[in-house]
C-alpha cells in the first residue's frame, strides 16, 4: 500500500481549515484516509475540521481492533462520535458557535474500500484513463443538478456551489452516505476538498496524475495546478493505491 497526502491554503485564504489523516496497517493490509474541510471562520474552521478527522479516526482505530471489517453500522457511530464532538465543542463556546466541517472517508480491508461522506469533498477512483466520482455532494447547487434543473458546466460555475446541506457538528445529529466496493490492484482512491475540485476539471486531474511518476509527485502536481488556476480555496488532496510498500501518513491540518 501506498499512500500520499498533503493540504495547502491556496492563493487567495489567509488560513487553513482543511485537515486530513492517513493511517496504513501494511501487517493487517487495511487502511484509513480522511479529509474535512472546515467552515465557521478561520479558528472555528481549522477546530471543526481536526476534532472531526481525529475523533472518526480514533473510533474507525478501535474498529480495526478486531479481527473483521468494521460494519457499516459501527461507521455511521464513528460518524455521530465526530458529529458529537464538534457540536459539543461548538455550543461550549461563543466564539465557535456555528462552526462544522465536511467529512470524507475511506475505511479500505484489503481491496474493499467503504466510503463516508458529508458536505461537498470528494473521493473518486482512477482506473487507467477513467476518473470516477464515487460519492455524491450534499450541496445545494449539486441537488439541482440532480434534479436536471442545471447543466454540469452551470452548476460547475454556479454562485451558489459552496453551499452545503450538510455538514458535520452543525446539528446534533446528522446523516452521512456510505458506498461500498472492491478495488482492482492499479486502482488509485483520490479524496480531496472542493479547493481542488473546483480549480480543475476531472480529465485535468486524471492527466496530472497518470503523468506523474509517484504519487507524491502526483498530489504536489495537482496542488499546484489547482494554486496556478486560481487557488480560491484551501486545498487538501490524498491518494492511495493498494499496491506497492507501504508508507505511512500523518495527520495534517493548516
Amino acid at each position: 500500500m501506498i499512500v500520499s497526502g498533503k493540504t495547502h491554503q491556496g492563493m487567495v485564504r489567509k488560513n487553513n481549515q482543511d485537515a486530513f489523516l492517513t493511517i496504513l496497517h501494511e501487517e493487517k493490509n487495511n487502511a484509513l484516509l480522511v479529509v474535512c474541510d472546515g467552515m465557521g471562520g478561520a479558528k472555528a474552521g481549522n477546530i471543526a475540521s481536526t476534532i472531526a478527522a481525529h475523533t472518526f479516526a480514533d473510533k474507525v482505530e478501535e474498529l480495526f481492533s478486531g479481527t473483521s471489517r468494521p460494519s457499516v453500522r459501527a461507521l455511521r457511530i464513528a460518524v455521530d462520535r465526530a458529529n458529537e464532538a464538534v457540536f459539543r465543542e461548538s455550543i461550549s463556546d461563543p466564539d465557535l458557535e456555528g462552526m462544522g466541517t465536511t467529512l470524507v472517508a475511506a475505511v479500505i480491508d484489503g481491496r474493499h474500500a467503504t466510503l463516508i461522506n458529508i458536505g461537498d469533498s470528494r473521493a473518486y477512483r482512477i482506473r487507467g484513463d477513467d476518473i470516477t466520482q464515487l460519492t455524491l455532494d450534499h450541496s445545494y447547487v449539486q441537488e439541482l443538478y440532480r434534479k436536471g434543473k442545471l447543466t454540469a458546466e452551470e452548476a460547475r460555475h454556479h454562485p451558489n456551489r459552496n453551499l452545503i446541506t450538510r455538514a458535520v457538528g452543525v446539528d446534533e445529529f446528522v446523516e452521512a452516505d456510505i458506498f461500498e466496493g472492491e478495488l482492482a490492484p492499479t486502482d488509485l482512491l483520490l479524496l480531496c476538498s472542493d479547493g481542488l475540485t473546483g480549480m480543475l476539471e476531472d480529465a485535468e486531474i486524471v492527466s496530472l496524475v497518470n503523468a506523474s511518476r509517484s504519487l507524491d509527485e502526483a498530489v504536489e502536481h495537482l496542488i499546484a495546478a489547482a494554486c496556478d488556476n486560481g487557488g480560491s480555496d484551501n486545498i487538501t488532496a490524498i491518494l492511495f493505491t493498494g499496491a506497492g510498500i507501504s508508507k505511512q501518513g500523518e495527520a495534517e491540518n493548516g
